[in-house]
């Protein structure tokens, strides 16, 4: 094992083994918020692509220096929740957050107190140097930290959240070899991920469908058989571009082995207000059982399920339904419902996901 001092010299490249899991140093940021506060960061990426950060903070007090290391991850900012009045507990959302920092908060069915804040200037995603406040919580035995950050940028403040575990720095074992490193900084989300907004997300979706779409038409591939399951094909290949964390993947296999399962056992011509009800359950409830069994990956934005579970797996079956109950020659109209009914269940189920993860923290 390696001491603190060489654990401090570790910059991009390193590669360090923490609890048998090897982390290669994608970068290193120091935060200087005073002359008695330095914030050292290092990105950190595993080969499933999870990201993490192993944080050193600096305290220079009379008494002497107070060095404290924290193995942290991002987390989803809704699942932390502090108490509005006695017993009336709110989650903290990007646009409604609390003026000052709550005295206690919980999270994952802990309580963790307030311990103190800091601000500093520190590089965004984006390459910019903003104010960055940070309000850190542990809970008592102080083994677990929970921070909030907020980015004051120009347009609005930007929180995020960070589940971490106070460590020793004898934890990690900095190992004799070098790797090749992209940070992607600009690009990258706190999982680790392809970061791409929600409306871009949306966007690269039809992109790609309309490309491919456009390109099989021209060498003559019927349109309806390409919209049988050429967007369903897109929206996989788009996942795999994207490398969602592995809750999203497992919520959407399970959707997609659920709509063969229920094709297997009762056939096509199945209401589809069965089938919405049914995904509108599966896609709220799998993602956050997913998210619990991978808890080191980003676990929020759960309407992503809708996206890439619910979306292609609906999808699909419409359209193989309009094939076989709508023999040509075809209206109009049974095309548009063969479109219309799929994208209407979707976005159904990824509003529920959307205007539920908030208030699925509240305790």
């Amino acid at each position: 094992m390696e001491g603190t001092c060489k654990l401090d010299e570790i910059a991009a490249g390193n590669v360090l083994r923490y609890k048998g899991t090897e982390w290669n140093v994608v970068e290193k940021d120091v935060c200087k918020q005073s002359d008695a506060y330095v914030e050292q960061q290092w990105t950190l990426r595993n080969s499933a692509s999870v990201e993490a950060y192993l944080l050193r903070t600096e305290e220079k007090k009379p008494e002497g220096s107070k060095v404290i290391w924290v193995f942290t991850h991002q987390t989803s900012l809704q699942g932390v929740t502090y108490e509005i009045i006695p017993g009336v507990w709110r989650a903290f959302t990007e646009l409604e957050m609390p003026a000052g920092p709550p005295s206690t908060v919980k999270f994952s069915n802990e309580y963790l107190t307030f311990d103190g804040e800091t601000s500093g200037r520190a590089e965004d995603d984006e390459g910019e140097t903003v104010t960055k406040v940070t309000w850190d919580y542990y809970t008592t035995d102080r083994r677990t930290n929970l921070a909030i950050e907020i980015w004051k940028e120009e347009d609005r403040d930007y929180p995020e959240a960070y589940d971490g575990r106070v460590v020793e720095p004898s934890a990690f074992e900095v190992l004799d070899k070098k790797v090749r490193v992209s940070p992607r900084r600009a690009s990258s989300g706190g999982d680790g991920q392809l970061e791409i907004k929600p409306g871009e997300e949306v966007k690269s979706a039809f992109t790609m469908i309309g490309m491919s779409g456009f390109f099989f038409l021209i060498i003559g591939v019927p349109m309806d058989y390409y919209l049988s399951f050429g967007p369903a094909v897109c929206l996989a290949i788009l996942m795999v571009l994207l490398r969602p964390p592995l809750w999203l993947w497992f919520s959407s296999a399970l959707i997609w082995a659920a709509m063969t399962a229920l094709v297997w056992l009762k056939g096509f011509g199945v209401s589809f207000w069965y089938i919405a009800a049914a995904c509108a359950v599966l896609s709220a409830a799998l993602p956050r059982l997913m998210a619990a069994k991978f808890p080191a990956q980003d676990s929020g934005r759960y309407y992503r399920t809708a996206i890439f579970g619910v979306l292609p797996a609906v999808w699909t079956y419409s359209f193989l339904e309009y094939l076989i109950y709508a023999p040509g020659p075809r209206a109009f109209y049974q095309v548009a419902a063969a479109i219309v009914l799929p994208l209407a269940v979707a976005g159904v189920c990824g509003l529920i996901s959307f205007f539920t993860e908030g208030t699925s923290a509240n305790g």
